[in-house]
């Protein structure tokens, strides 16, 4: 008999986190044909497997999880384990119409809000960093030769597997922090991007697993030592042609875009850091864009933009926008969609930011208060004050923000207290 070959319909919940079910190879045809069916508050359930008493699904029920067959990756077989194919899904109702609280689903449609109401389209980049566990080197000298050798066989296997489903990797490297790594995803539509950062994600998971090690993108594993975030590059494109930049600075349509994200950057974060965990980043002189504002390669911005060169007549067409303030816990479908939403909140008022070219910190409080800086939430209680779900609710349907919120409420109360080592303990199992 044929060694089993599982195939996995996954989504991403609003906790970050892909779950679903599994089928065995007689019935691959019909659950990529039909899907299978889902729990609703499934898609509620907690990093500890908690599930919010308030959250709007209850008992009742049933949706469907309808596969993309061009979100799909082979995680192999190994030590006695057969292959196991993972596809990525939408929550659609069983009749295959669309269900009001799906992620995915939720991207969606914030791009052809993009197309209809801006003319707009986008390409999209994610730089993840992360750290690995179990590697047997005493030092871990940042950006080293020796550092990067010491993951080499983890980053050859994970851009091996990677490669067989058609992702594609621009670098896979040391970073700063001991035992911390970053790869960088290739520019492509955000839809693409997501499931292709979430799929790897999984394979790096799967195959640190495999090699004996640990991967976690939890954004503080050690609530002391370095923080791993989520670098999200985007962008914009009218009719095919690059319009984010010119002149090594934003256009009047980019610099629009972007002051939506920082006017509305509270709400925004709420749905690029998901967990208490998340908010000991936000810290000055960390690097982490703690500060809410744009500045040209400025990494103490919560936004940079990086102009890359100039072509004839001052335009940047390589240009991208650098969302700072996102770590490895997000639902990277509705971090997208909340950007989208605030930008083009932001389109509509057409009011242009301004570049603060040097670390805000450094500014003394009286200019920063005349420039409109302010600082991120300290931590997930004032994060949770400052989210307005009036402006959620334009970008989101109504339930779908009740349903996250629900998650947050219970994240909150379960971690919001607790010893933050602890809480990193845990938390970096499971992300």
């Amino acid at each position: 008999m044929p060694r089993q070959h599982f195939l996995f319909l996954g989504h991403q919940d609003l906790s970050g986190l892909v779950r679903g079910r599994s089928v065995p190879r007689e019935r691959r045809k019909a659950a990529l044909s039909a899907g299978l069916p889902w729990v609703p508050a499934n898609y509620s359930i907690g990093p500890t497997n908690a599930l919010p008493p308030d959250n709007p699904f209850g008992p009742l029920g049933e949706i469907r999880l309808f596969p993309d067959e061009q979100a799909l990756v082979t995680l192999p077989a190994h030590d006695g384990r057969p292959a196991f194919d993972l596809v990525l899904c939408d929550g659609r109702m069983p009749d295959g119409s669309s269900w009001p609280y799906c992620p995915r689903t939720a991207l969606k449609t914030a791009l052809a809000r993009l197309k209809d109401e801006a003319g707009l389209t986008m390409k999209v980049a994610f730089e993840h960093e992360f750290l690995v566990k179990g590697l047997d080197q005493v030092a871990h000298p940042a950006f080293s030769v020796s550092s990067g050798r010491n993951v080499s066989h983890l980053a050859d296997q994970v851009m091996s597997t990677l490669a067989k489903a058609g992702i594609e990797l621009e670098q896979f490297q040391a970073e700063y922090g001991q035992d911390q790594f970053e790869i960088s995803s290739v520019p492509s539509d955000p839809l693409a991007a997501a499931d292709r950062a979430i799929l790897s994600m999984e394979v790096i998971r799967d195959c640190a697993k495999q090699l004996g090690l640990h991967a976690t993108f939890l954004p503080k594993p050690d609530p002391t030592g370095v923080g791993s975030g989520v670098h999200i590059h985007f962008s914009l494109y009218r009719n095919g042609k690059a319009v984010t930049a010119a002149k090594d600075w934003v256009t009047d349509t980019a610099g629009a875009f972007t002051q939506g994200i920082i006017d509305h950057a509270e709400t925004v974060l709420s749905f690029s850091c998901l967990t208490a965990n998340s908010y000991l980043r936000f810290r000055p002189h960390s690097w982490v864009g703690s500060y809410v504002c744009l500045g040209v390669k400025n990494r103490e911005a919560m936004i940079r933009l990086v102009p890359r060169k100039q072509a004839a007549g001052g335009s940047n067409p390589q240009a991208s926008i650098e969302y700072r303030a996102a770590d490895g816990t997000a639902n990277l479908y509705l971090a997208l969609a909340a950007l989208i939403g605030a930008g083009l909140d932001g389109l509509k008022a057409m009011r242009q930011p301004v570049n603060v070219p040097t670390d805000p910190d450094g500014i003394p409080a009286a200019e920063r208060k005349r420039m409109g800086l302010r600082h991120l939430p300290q931590s997930m209680a004032d994060g949770m004050a400052a989210f307005r779900p009036q402006d959620a609710e334009r970008w989101f349907t109504p339930g779908l923000v009740a349903a996250y919120m629900a998650c947050r409420r219970e994240d909150l109360r379960q971690f919001a207290n607790a010893d933050p080592h602890e809480a990193a303990r845990i938390l970096q199992k499971v992300y």
